[in-house]
Parts: C-alpha cells; structure tokens; sequence
C-alpha cells in the first residue's frame, strides 16, 4: 500500500496490504489531473445529449457528475480554512466564486439577449427575456420548477438560457453551505468555550466531526426529500435545490472521509473503472421517462464519488491516466465555458439554417463552441479572475452587482427597442376587416384576405394568450378531484336563465364569446370545463379517472338544474379511445359506426336532450400544422414569415386530425328537437384552406387552440349561430 509519509492525516486503516491491493496516495496540497479529466467526461455527456438526444439519451446526468466535483472541492476548500483558523470568512470565499463564476456567465447572458431579439421569432423575446433575468439573478431553478407544473405553460419550448438552472442551484450551495458551516462552527466554539474557559482554535479532528455530522444529516435528509419529491413531482423536482443537496454532499464526504488520501493500486483502479462504468451506464440508459433525481441518481454520482476516490495512473490501464491526459484536462479546463455557450447554440443556429440539424453541421458547431471556450477561458475570463483591481471583496461584489443590473437592462431594452415596430400600426380589432369578418366579407375586404396593414395584437403577444388566460380561475385542472364551478354572465339578480358550458379547454377557449352573448341574452353562465378532458360519459376502468368521474357528476348536476335552459359542448378533435358510456340513453339510429368512443360522446347530448335542455355542440377546429406542430407554433410560424404569412396557412384537409365525433353528431342527431349544431371551421377556412392570419388577426395563440382576437372578432357570427339555442 502507498501512501505518503509526509501527509499531516492520521492514517486510515486498510485491510489489504499487497502491492496489488488498495492503496491510498495522497492528494493533499496538489494539482488532481484526473477531476479536470471527469469535468471532461461530464461536459460531453452534456453537450452529445443535447445536440443528439436520442443517441445518449441519459447524458443529463453530467450535471450531476459536476454537482459532487463541486461539493469535493469547495468543502475540501472551507475545510482546510476551518482547520487552519478555526473559522470561515464569508466574504472572501464568496468574491472568490464571484471572480470565477460571473464574468463568463454574464458574457453570455448579454450576448444571449441580444442575439435572441436577433434571430429568434419575437414569440420567444419575453420569456427569453424574463429567464435571462432569473439566470442573472441565479434563481433559474425555481422559475423553471414554477413552469414545470403550469398548464398553460407545458408547451413552452427550452430557451436559450435554460441550462443555468444547474448554475443556479451550484450558486445557492456556494452561498448557503458555507453560511451553515459558520454556524455550526460558532456554536461548536462557544459550546467549548464555555466548558473550558479556553478560546483556542477547534482541532482538525473536531472540526471534521462538525464537518461530517452537518453533512451527513443534511445529505440524508436531502436524499430522502430526492426521492418522495420525484416519485410525487418528478416535473418540479428535477430543478429544485433542495433534491440536489445530497448529490454536492457525496462529494463532500468524500473530501472529509478519505482526507488527503487516494486508493489506487490494482483493485483501486479497477474500481475506478467501476466508478467511470457506472458514469457511462446511466448515460446509455436513462432517458427522459427515467424519474430523477431519486434513486436513479445515485448510479451516476456514486460513480463519480468512486471515480475520484480510486483510480490508477498506470500507463495504458489507469482510469486516472486517462483522465489526465492533456486533451481531457483541456477540455476540463475549459468545461465552464463549454457549458455556458454550448446550450445558446444548441437553441439560435437551426433558426438561422436549417442545416445545423445535419450531424456534421451539429459536429462543426461543437468544434466551435470549444474554440470560442479556450479563448473565453484564456483571455476573458482568466484575466479578470487575477485581476488586482477586483481583489478586494467589496469591489468585487460591487462589480458583480453592476454586472448583473446591465445583463438585465441588456435583457429588457433589447426586446422593448425591437418590440417598437411591431406596435407601429393603425389597425384594431374594430376594423371592419379584422378577423373573421375579413373572410365573412371578400368583396368589402378585397384580396389578400391576410390583410396588408400590420398584425394586432404582434405574435408575441398571441402566444402569451396561452398563459394570460381571460378567465384564469374557470377551468379545472385534468387531476382535479370533485367539479370546479365557475360563473360568468349576467348577474345572478337580473338573470332569466343558465347557460352551461361543458367540455375540455377547447370549450374554455370560447368562453370571451359565450360569456358575451350570455350577457346580452341577460343568461348566468356555468363553466363547467376541465383541461385535457373530453366531453364524455365514460371512465377509465384500468386506472384512476378524475375526469370521467366529474363528467358523469356534471352530467346529473345539469341535468337536474331546472334553471340551466341550454347546454355548450366542445372538445378538442385528438382525443384517446373511451369505454362504452356508463349512462344508458337511446340515441338516434344512424348509419354511422358509432365505437364506444363515439357513443360516450354522444351519450350527453342524448342525456340532456332527455331532460328538456336545449343542446348546442361546437364543432372540432381546424389543427394547424399537424406535421411540425412540435417543432412551432403558428404565432412563431407567423413571427418567422411575415413577408410571406401564407406559408403558414394549411390545406383544410389536413387539419382534421382526430375523429371529430362531435362534427359527427350534427349526422346523429340531424332533426332531433332541441339539438343545435355550431360549424367552426368556416371561420377559420375557406373550401380549401385554413389561415394562420385573417384581416392581421392571428387566428391560432398554438395550433389548436383559436386566439382571444379572434374569438372576439367571431362573436357575433356564434351569437347568431346560437340564438335558436338560446
């Protein structure tokens, strides 16, 4: 067994004793070749998942890897500064991390901004903007577990600033670790104090013992957080602090447990091997669906934590050998750049070419993103970490502070400058040709029917119609338990009837209308909708079912409620396959095969027909642009064409995706009395073609769901659509 003599650590015991066993080599007080070679391994992990995804697919996990590096060699660093003086100083600690840390990042968060309102559609500028700010202000993290779980924003695509949620969380370790330790280490004084009246510095084997119990309690506790928090919001879980703590504390204990020692030697190596298997295992494996952290994340970061603790630097076998090697260590040199500008590039170049979705494009770019960090490391961010202007702590938390208010005026002025033009328009949804009624009307609205007078409101501001909801507290979410009522409409006071509104969030999205014409039909209007639920009379039987439950409550609520007169049903056209109806109705004979899909569609509008209510079914819209629905939006289709809006228009036949058994109704019960029958895709389309922009309305705020603008422009046509009804 090797090990330094002049190492100032007690020794540890070992139970083996042969050359070829384990052995401990010191590492105290040098330069360790092999952890720059693993922040190597990490960044690529990182960097080959996110422009491949699908070939490693777990390659996330090198975040993780970085998290216990980081807990190693800062707690191995607060640690030496205990020992050595009994306490730590905050300040210079602090500046220290800032001098490394900031410059970089704040380069590429104001290079971000800027570039964004640059080649971005302008529907990604404010909340680009508003994630450049969070990053700046490293509270990233939390921002993205708030959206995480935000209906309106689950379709929100990745910015060009996501990734610093993991800077973010390693910044909240660098700020509250060390505030915890002081703590700790005052009350451990005072108590010896006051036993012995001495005031003497704590010794290295107490203030490791504090070291370890903190640590230890903290990681446990974390760990155990981990893993109930992603078994019950694996969405929120993923980001938050608090589940990655444990991740920095392996890293910790092993600074703490192992000392100034390294196992290596034959079984050290191989389980060093074992360590960098374990690494590449997860990575192989792991996908999105994999819950993580949790469990799961214990594969890579005890392999990272077994990889720095047990290696060898035997030529051609030595795991740390490897690692050490000068193109690992570079590139571990310069992983923080490589990270930082990685993720932006990853984002803006296949908006400025469509070939930087070819693989030697993505190869090429890779190439350059870790040239632009070898001289971002060398000549930017080195010299101002050594700069002698920046050493004194309070300049360089006066730098810091100034640093981040100019990326977030960088962030903010960029996109109100560039936002300017899109607002220079005299159109307004006044005009006699906006919207719906510029097809309504062709020989007053003339030809191009997208109009030539600007959009209103922008793209922008249409997409943010999916957040900025009309009617925010009137739908349910799809978990909810029980039925969410909300009312709308006229006063309760003045009223002479009900309207219910009864659907998933394609009826929520015509709610600006029906409340309207509620109003002026002097109607209190019900709004019993439910996000992702379709209108129907069926549950699940395999698992649970909150939506069917409350459908079939609200079909007994409705129909026993002798003030509701008429009834609205509307769903989304993409819907799952249902069981047969738990009601028993008699609906119409027709010569359509009706499945059970169909038939628990249908078995409302037969149920409340039943009990004397006049039935009005929407017709399915239009879904726009089904083959690249995952890759844009229509407003960013828009954003991205505007000298040439049609490119964004699709032919109307292949905007019926889904089974459309609510259109299919109007066949079942064509001649039943009380049924009304509502078509929506003549406002949106012509015989051949469905428009993205009518009369500069955007028409769409996704694909599938029409905007506020122009809901507001149809209303009066659905009024009049409705009045039987009503």
């Amino acid at each position: 067994m090797s090990t330094r003599t002049d190492s100032p650590e007690p020794m540890l015991a070992s139970a083996a004793s042969a050359p070829e066993a384990a052995a401990r080599a010191s590492r105290s007080n040098r330069f360790q070749p092999e952890i720059q070679g693993l922040r190597a391994l990490a960044v690529l992990l990182v960097v080959i998942y996110h422009f491949w995804p699908d070939s490693v697919t777990g390659g996330y996990i090198g975040v993780d890897v970085f998290f216990v590096i980081s807990g190693y060699l800062i707690t191995a660093h607060l640690f030496k500064e205990a020992n050595k003086t009994g306490r730590i100083r905050l300040g210079r600690f602090w500046a220290r991390r800032i001098r490394r840390l900031l410059p970089l990042s704040l380069l590429v968060l104001g290079l971000t901004a800027v570039a964004s309102v640059i080649v971005l559609p302008s529907t990604e500028w404010q909340n680009t903007r508003r994630q450049i700010s969070a990053s700046a202000l490293y509270v990233q993290n939390w921002i993205l577990a708030e959206d995480a779980v935000d209906y309106s924003k689950a379709d929100e695509r990745a910015t060009a600033v996501q990734h610093f949620w993991s800077l973010s969380v390693e910044e909240q370790f660098y700020v509250l670790w060390p505030v915890l330790l002081v703590v700790v280490l005052a009350a451990v004084a005072l108590g010896r104090r006051r036993r012995s009246k001495d005031i003497e510095t704590p010794d290295r084997y107490q203030v490791r013992t504090v070291f370890l119990w903190v640590i230890g309690v903290l990681g446990a506790a974390s760990l155990a957080f981990s893993i109930y928090y992603t078994a019950d919001s694996s969405a929120q879980a993923y980001f938050i602090t608090p589940t990655r703590i444990w991740e920095f504390a392996l890293g910790a204990l092993l600074a703490l447990v192992l000392g100034a020692s390294q196992f290596t030697g034959r079984w050290g190596n191989l389980l060093g091997w074992g360590g960098f298997a374990m690494i590449l295992t997860a990575a192989y494996f792991y996908d999105s669906l994999t819950p993580f952290p949790g469990w799961a994340a214990l594969l890579p970061t005890l392999g990272a934590t077994l990889l720095m603790a047990c290696g060898g630097k035997q030529r051609g076998t030595g795991v740390h050998w490897w690692l050490s090697l000068r193109p690992a260590t570079a590139i571990g040199d310069w992983s923080y750049a490589i990270y930082l500008w990685h993720w932006p590039v990853v984002i803006l170049s296949p908006y400025i070419s469509d070939a930087a979705r070819e693989w030697y494009i993505k190869l090429l770019l890779i190439i350059g993103v870790v040239l632009l960090s070898a001289l971002t490391t060398r000549f930017f961010e080195t010299p101002i970490r050594r700069a002698k202007l920046l050493l004194p702590t309070w300049r360089t938390m006066v730098a810091a502070a100034l640093g981040m208010a100019v990326v977030i005026g960088v962030a903010h002025y960029s996109v109100e400058y560039v936002e300017q033009e899109f607002t220079a328009t005299d159109l307004s949804e006044d005009h006699p040709c906006y919207g719906y009624r510029a097809l309504a009307n062709p020989d007053q609205c003339g030809d191009p029917i997208e109009g030539t007078q600007g959009l209103v409101p922008s793209a922008a501001d249409v997409a943010a119609q999916r957040q900025d909801l009309p009617f925010p507290d009137c739908q349910a979410e799809a978990e909810e338990e029980d039925v969410k009522e909300c009312w709308l409409g006229a006063e309760e006071s003045e009223a002479e009837g009900t309207i219910a509104l009864f659907g998933d969030s394609h009826a929520t999205m015509w709610l600006t209308a029906i409340d309207e014409i509620a109003k002026d039909n002097n109607e209190r209007l019900l709004v019993l909708t439910r996000s992702s639920c379709t209108p129907r009379a069926s549950v699940y039987e395999d698992s649970d079912d909150p939506c069917g439950e409350a459908n079939l409550q609200i079909l007994d609520r409705v129909a026993e409620d002798a003030e509701i007169e008429t009834v609205i049903i509307a769903g989304s056209q993409k819907i799952s396959s249902f069981n047969g109806p738990e009601i028993d109705v008699d609906l119409p004979e027709t010569d359509l095969e009706l499945d059970d899909t169909a038939r628990s569609m249908m078995a409302p509008v037969q149920f409340w027909l039943d009990a004397g209510k006049e039935v009005v079914v929407i017709g399915e819209t239009p879904r726009m642009n089904e083959e690249r629905n995952e890759e844009e939006t229509l407003p960013e289709c828009v954003a991205l064409n505007e000298d040439d809006l049609s490119a964004c228009n699709d032919e109307l036949e292949d905007t019926r995706v889904g089974p459309r058994w609510l259109t299919e109704s109007e066949k079942v019960f064509d001649g039943v009395e009380g049924y009304h029958f509502v078509a929506t895709e003549d406002l949106l389309c012509d015989e051949d073609t469905c428009y993205a922009v009518l009369g500069g309305g955007i028409t769409y705020n996704d694909n599938s769901h029409v905007s506020q603008n122009f809901v507001r422009s149809a209303t009066s046509e659905l009024a009049e659509r409705m009045d039987d009804a009503i």
